[in-house]
């Protein structure tokens, strides 16, 4: 069976959210997690080099892996 890990970046280290495709795509399926659970911000705090997609709870997102 295929899984989807979403990666996140928090102060305690690096999350992982494991997600089953029952068969679907896996990148469109973290897509769309990452249309649904994350907004995308240009600029954090003034700096530019914090921009990236974070959760409700001030996760960044990394990326997923689909194995």
């Amino acid at each position: 069976m295929k899984v989807i890990i979403i990666l996140l970046l928090s102060t305690s280290g690096i999350d992982e959210i494991k997600l089953k495709t029952h068969g679907l795509n896996c990148g469109e399926l973290a897509a769309a997690w990452t249309d649904v659970n994350t907004t995308y911000y240009p600029i954090v705090s003034d700096d530019p080099k914090l921009q990236g997609n974070y959760t409700k709870d001030g996760k960044l997102l990394l990326g997923w892996i689909c194995r």
